[in-house]
C-alpha cells in the first residue's frame, strides 16, 4: 500500500503540472465514475477564435433546442474556445438552458486555449473519454477548415483543420498530427467536419482509422455551419454506424438543399474506412497505373470547389489548388467505359451517402457556385499538376499517406 501511495505522489504532481500548461482551473467531474457508462457520447469541438466566433451562440442554440432528441444516457459535450477563457459545457436530456449563458462549464480554464494545437485538442480528448465513457462515441469538428492544405501562404503548415488567432499569431492544427491524437483514443462512430473543404481523399485516408464513417464537404460550408436543430435526432441515433451516417447527411443536407436551397445549397458526402476504402484503393491504384491523370486540359470543364486561378484574383486568404471532384476527374480520364463502371460501383460502395444541392455559396466570390451533378461524388482529391510545381504544397502532398500510395503518371 505504500508502495501504491508513493507512486501515486511521484505522479500527480505531472499530471497536475500538466492540467496546469493547459490552464485548467476547475471541473466539477474531476473523478470520473467507473459505473457510469453513456448510450452515447458526442463531443462538439469548437475551435472559434476565428472570424466564425459570431456563429457559436446560435449553434449552442440549435443543440439546446434539440435536446428531446436525446435519450436518456446520451450526453452531449460542447468545448468551446473563442476570444474568453475557453470551457466545456455539458448538455443532456434534462438541460433546460436556452443560451450558451445559462449553461455553467463542467471545466472551466483559466485561459484562452489553442484550441488549434494537437496538446489541446489531445487534452479535451482526454477529458472527454474519462468523464463521458459510453458504449460509442461522435465527434464533431467546428471551425474554418481547408482539407490537407494549410489556410495561409505565409507560414509552411500544410493539411489542416481549425484557426486559432491570439496576439502571438495564427495557428492551425495539422492533419497528421490530428491522426496522432486520434491514436490514443477508442474509435469514433463519426466524425462530422463542419468545416470547409474537408473531404478530402487525402483527409479522409489520414484518419481512416479514427472513426467509422468521416462526414464532410469538399466545397465551402455556410457560415452558420450545421443546423443542429434538426440534427440533433441524428447525432444520437442508435443504430448501425451506416444508418447514423446517412442520417446525418440527410439531416444537414437537406436543411440547405430543401429549407434553405435560395440562399446556397451544400455539398455533403460519408465515407466509410472499413475494408471498402482499402478495396477503393486497389480500383485506384489500378487506373492510376494505366491511365495518365496529369494532362491538365483533361479538367477545363470539371466540377471544380476551389479554382486555383482565384490566388491572383484576391479573393482568398490563401494559395490553394484546384480542387476537383473526383467523379469528374475519373469520368475524364477513364476511357473505356467498363473501367469506369467498376471504378463507380467502388466509390459508391465506399461513398454511399451524398446531399448535392444544385450549388453552394461561395464567400471568395461572394456567388453561388453551380453543381454539375453528374460530375459530383462530393468528394475532392489533388493532382500534383505541372502548374502547382512553384507552390510549396506540391511537396508536401507527397508526405500525405494517400500521396505516399501511388506514383500518379
Amino acid at each position: 500500500m505504500k508502495f501504491v501511495v508513493r507512486i501515486f505522489r511521484l505522479v500527480m504532481p505531472v499530471l497536475l503540472t500538466g492540467m496546469m500548461l493547459l490552464g485548467v482551473v476547475s471541473c466539477s467531474k474531476d473523478d470520473p465514475s467507473e459505473e457510469n457508462v453513456n448510450d452515447r457520447s458526442v463531443l462538439v469541438y469548437i475551435s472559434g477564435q476565428n472570424t466564425l466566433k459570431p456563429n457559436i451562440d446560435n449553434d449552442i442554440v440549435e443543440m439546446l433546442e434539440g435536446v428531446a432528441n436525446m435519450g436518456e444516457h446520451d450526453r452531449l459535450v460542447v468545448f468551446i474556445d473563442d476570444y474568453n477563457k475557453s470551457r466545456i459545457y455539458e448538455i443532456n436530456q434534462n438541460t433546460t438552458a436556452t443560451t450558451q449563458y445559462d449553461l455553467t462549464p463542467v471545466c472551466q480554464f483559466t485561459d484562452n486555449l489553442n484550441s488549434a494545437s494537437p496538446e489541446v485538442f489531445d487534452q479535451v480528448l482526454r477529458y472527454f473519454f474519462n468523464h463521458y465513457r459510453a458504449k460509442d462515441y461522435g465527434l464533431v469538428l467546428w471551425s474554418h477548415g481547408s482539407g490537407w492544405i494549410d489556410a495561409s501562404s505565409s507560414v509552411s503548415q500544410r493539411r489542416s483543420f481549425a484557426v486559432d488567432n491570439s496576439s502571438s499569431g495564427t495557428t492551425r492544427m495539422l492533419i497528421p498530427d490530428m491522426a496522432s491524437v486520434f491514436s490514443r483514443y477508442p474509435k469514433f462512430e463519426y466524425i462530422l467536419f463542419d468545416a470547409c473543404f474537408m473531404q478530402t481523399v487525402e483527409v479522409v485516408y489520414e484518419l481512416r482509422a479514427a472513426a467509422k464513417y468521416i462526414i464532410g464537404s469538399p466545397a465551402e460550408l455556410p457560415g452558420r455551419g450545421a443546423p443542429y436543430k434538426q440534427l440533433m435526432p441524428a447525432l444520437f441515433l442508435h443504430d448501425s454506424e451506416h444508418k447514423i451516417a446517412e442520417a446525418i447527411v440527410n439531416a444537414y443536407g437537406s436543411y440547405y438543399n430543401n429549407v434553405l436551397s435560395s440562399s446556397g445549397g451544400v455539398v455533403l458526402s460519408a465515407i466509410r474506412t472499413d475494408d471498402k476504402l482499402d478495396m477503393f484503393v486497389s480500383v485506384m491504384a489500378e487506373m492510376f497505373g494505366k491511365y495518365s491523370f496529369l494532362d491538365d486540359t483533361n479538367y477545363t470543364d470539371c466540377l471544380n470547389y476551389y479554382f486555383y486561378e482565384w490566388n491572383s484574383y484576391g479573393f482568398n486568404a490563401f494559395v490553394a489548388p484546384d480542387s476537383y471532384d473526383i467523379q469528374g476527374i475519373m469520368k475524364k480520364v477513364l476511357t473505356d467505359s467498363d473501367d469506369y463502371t467498376r471504378w463507380e460501383n467502388a466509390f459508391y460502395i465506399l461513398s454511399p451517402f451524398a446531399s448535392i444541392g444544385v450549388n453552394w455559396y461561395s464567400a471568395y466570390t461572394s456567388a453561388l457556385m453551380p453543381v454539375n451533378k453528374s460530375q459530383c461524388g462530393a468528394v475532392s482529391m489533388y493532382l500534383p499538376l505541372d502548374r502547382y510545381k512553384n507552390d510549396a504544397y506540391f511537396d508536401y502532398y507527397k508526405e500525405t499517406q494517400w500521396g505516399k500510395l501511388f506514383d500518379i503518371k
